[in-house]
C-alpha cells in the first residue's frame, strides 16, 4: 500500500520543502494551501522527480474546507499515513500595539489550523488503527520573544495540543509529535526582518544566537517531519522536537 501524506502549508517555506521530501521519499501527497499559485509551483517540481502531487486550495481555518480535504484525501487513496500542519501565519508587535484582526488571524490559522487538522485526521485514522500526525510549532513555542507574543502563544499552544493528541490517541495506534524550528530561510522568515528599523542588523542579532552560525534550509525541516512520520519513529510520541541549532540548549556567547 502507498504511503500518502496530506501537508498543509505546502504552497511555500517549510511545508513546500516538506512536500518535496516526502515526494522524494515515495509518497503520494496531497497539499492545502490558500496560495493557488504558491501550489502550482509545488506540483511542477514534484512532477519533475516523477512524485505524486494532488492539491487543495484550502483556508486551514475553516473547518469545512479541511474536513472535505481530509476525507478527499481518504477517499481518493484509499488510505492515510501522515497528516502534517505546516500552515502558519506570523505578525509582529506588543500586544497593545497589535490590531485584533492580528491577533485572530495567528491563532486561527496558527493553533485553530492545527486543531482542524488533527480533528479530521483523528477520525481516520482511528478507523485504520494507524496514523501520524505532525504539526509545525516553533522555538517560539518553547519560550518567549519580544515583540512575538501572539506568535508565541500560538505556538505553545500547538504544542499543548500535540502533548494531549499523544495522550489520547497513543493507545489506536496513532503518533502525534510536534517541530520546533527557530528561523528557516523562507520568505515568511524574509518578510519578518523587512519590518524590522535595519532588517541586517535584526537578522544578524538573531544569527548570532545560533550555536551553529546559521539559520535551516526548509528542507532540513522537512527531513525530521518526515522521519516523525515513518516506520523508523514507530515508538516516538509526543515529542518535541527542537530544530534551532541550538537555540534552546541555553545561553550561548
Amino acid at each position: 500500500m502507498k504511503n500518502v501524506a496530506v501537508i498543509s502549508g505546502a504552497a511555500s517555506g517549510i511545508g513546500q520543502a516538506t512536500a518535496l521530501v516526502f515526494a522524494q521519499r515515495g509518497y503520494a501527497v496531497v497539499g492545502a494551501d490558500r496560495d493557488r499559485a504558491g501550489l502550482v509551483k509545488t506540483a511542477e517540481q514534484i512532477k519533475a522527480i516523477g512524485g505524486t502531487f494532488d492539491f487543495n486550495v484550502v483556508d486551514v481555518a475553516n473547518e469545512l474546507e479541511v474536513s472535505a480535504l481530509v476525507s478527499g484525501a481518504k477517499e481518493r487513496f484509499g488510505w492515510l499515513s501522515a497528516i502534517v500542519s505546516c500552515a502558519g501565519v506570523a505578525r509582529t508587535g506588543r500586544i497593545d500595539q497589535m490590531p485584533r484582526s492580528e491577533w485572530d488571524l495567528q491563532i486561527s490559522v496558527n493553533l485553530n489550523g492545527t486543531y482542524l487538522l488533527a480533528k479530521s485526521a483523528m477520525d481516520i485514522f482511528m478507523e485504520q488503527k494507524h496514523g501520524s500526525f505532525v504539526a509545525v510549532s516553533s522555538d517560539a513555542g518553547v519560550r518567549g520573544a519580544s515583540g512575538y507574543a501572539a506568535y508565541c502563544a500560538s505556538k505553545h499552544g500547538v504544542i499543548g495540543l500535540v502533548r494531549c493528541l499523544a495522550l489520547d490517541y497513543g493507545k489506536f495506534g496513532i503518533r502525534s509529535n510536534a517541530v520546533c524550528p527557530g528561523f528557516v530561510q523562507t520568505r515568511m522568515m524574509d518578510q519578518l526582518f523587512a519590518e524590522a528599523a535595519n532588517p541586517e542588523e535584526e537578522k544578524l542579532s538573531y544569527m548570532k544566537e545560533v550555536p551553529l552560525g546559521r539559520f535551516a534550509a526548509p528542507d532540513e525541516v522537512g527531513k525530521v517531519i518526515h522521519h516523525l512520520s515513518s516506520n523508523d519513529a514507530a515508538y516516538t510520541n509526543g515529542i518535541i522536537y527542537s530544530i534551532d541549532g541550538g537555540v534552546t540548549a541555553g545561553h550561548f556567547e
